[in-house]
C-alpha cells in the first residue's frame, strides 16, 4: 500500500515538473515576442519570425485585409507593425493555456498604445487611419458608412483625451512543439468591440 501511494507522488510530482517546464518554455516564448515588438527593430525581423513562428503559421491582424498564412506573410506583418502600428505591450505573467502534448491554445490580454508629439500628429495618425479604413472597402456604401462611423469617434477621442492613445487587445492562437521547441502555429489580435480608449 505504502509502495503505491509513493509511486502515485512520484507520478505526480513528475507531471508537475513537467508541466511547470512547459510553462517556463512558453512564458519565454512569450516574452521574445514582447521584445521584438518592444525593440521594433526591423533588420531582426526575418530572424525574430523564424525563431518563433512554425513555416505554416496563419495570422489573422486587425486590419480587414490582414488574413495570411506562412512564414513569408509573417515577416511581412511584423515588419509592418514594427513600423506603423502601436506599441503592443502583452502580459506575459498571465497567460491562459488549453491544450495537451505538442499542442496547445493560449489567450492572452495587453495593450495597444501610441503617443503623438502634438494634435496635429494625432490628426495626421487618425486621417491616415481613416483613408486606409475606408480603402479597405470594396463599394462606396461602405466606404461612406466606414468614414461615416469613424471620423466623428476619432475626432472625439484626440479632442477630449490627452495625446497618448491607448487601447485593450486580446491575442490568442496555437503553439506547437517541433524538436523540443515551442513555436507560434497560429496568432489573432483582436481589439474587445466597441473599441474604447483605456485612461
Amino acid at each position: 500500500m505504502k509502495k503505491s501511494i509513493f509511486v502515485i507522488i512520484l507520478l505526480f510530482c513528475i507531471s508537475s515538473m513537467t508541466h511547470g517546464q512547459v510553462n517556463t518554455q512558453i512564458v519565454s516564448l512569450f516574452k521574445k515576442f514582447q521584445e521584438g515588438y518592444t525593440k521594433r527593430d526591423t533588420s531582426q525581423v526575418d530572424k525574430f519570425t523564424s525563431d518563433l513562428c512554425s513555416n505554416d503559421i496563419q495570422l489573422i491582424g486587425t486590419g480587414d485585409n490582414e488574413f495570411m498564412q506562412g512564414i513569408a506573410a509573417a515577416k511581412n506583418l511584423f515588419k509592418t507593425d514594427w513600423m506603423y502600428w502601436f506599441n503592443l505591450n502583452i502580459d506575459t505573467n498571465n497567460i491562459i493555456l488549453t491544450g495537451a502534448g505538442n499542442y496547445t491554445f493560449f489567450m492572452v490580454r495587453g495593450t495597444a498604445s501610441m503617443s503623438f508629439p502634438t494634435k496635429d500628429a494625432a490628426y495626421s495618425f487618425a486621417m491616415n487611419l481613416l483613408n486606409q479604413s475606408v480603402a479597405n472597402e470594396k463599394t462606396p456604401r461602405g466606404k461612406l458608412l466606414a468614414y461615416s462611423s469613424q471620423a466623428a469617434n476619432l475626432i472625439q477621442q484626440i479632442e477630449s483625451g490627452s495625446l497618448e492613445i491607448k487601447y485593450s487587445i486580446r491575442l490568442s492562437g496555437g503553439l506547437e512543439k517541433k524538436n523540443e521547441k515551442w513555436l507560434f502555429k497560429q496568432i489573432v489580435f483582436s481589439f474587445p468591440y466597441p473599441m474604447t480608449r483605456k485612461n
